[in-house]
């Protein structure tokens, strides 16, 4: 009995430590906060391990426009194109999809100056 909990616990302590951890945001392109004088032509994410981004939508005041692309396999980075973000304040909200099923979401904050 004490052998077989021994081997239960050196198998169990040998399992990858990402088994049922999240992941996480680790940067983007513009980076949240920017401040642009131009919509940048596309939104780079950089995730930590891989992930299943599922959404990323613009929301500029009380309107909402979900940015196109097509949905792929798992990756730990997305390019997104950014068709011509308005002036003012834009919130980039994306949503993805963990390894573990766990799902994830946040924002990113870019700012487009309005033309003089």
């Amino acid at each position: 009995m004490k052998f077989s909990a021994l081997v239960l616990s050196a198998a169990l302590a040998a399992l990858p430590l990402s088994v049922g951890a999240h992941t996480a945001l680790t940067g983007s392109v513009p980076e949240s906060g920017a401040i642009l004088e131009q919509s940048p032509p596309s939104i780079a994410l950089t995730f930590a391990s891989p992930v299943r981004l599922t959404q990323i939508r613009d929301v500029n005041g009380s309107k909402s426009k979900r940015l196109p692309f097509a949905p792929t396999g798992k990756s730990d980075s997305f390019t997104v194109q950014a068709p011509n973000l308005p002036a003012g304040r834009n919130e980039l909200r994306w949503k993805a999809l963990s390894e573990d099923g766990h799902v994830m979401e946040g924002t990113i904050l870019v700012v487009i100056r309005p033309h003089s």
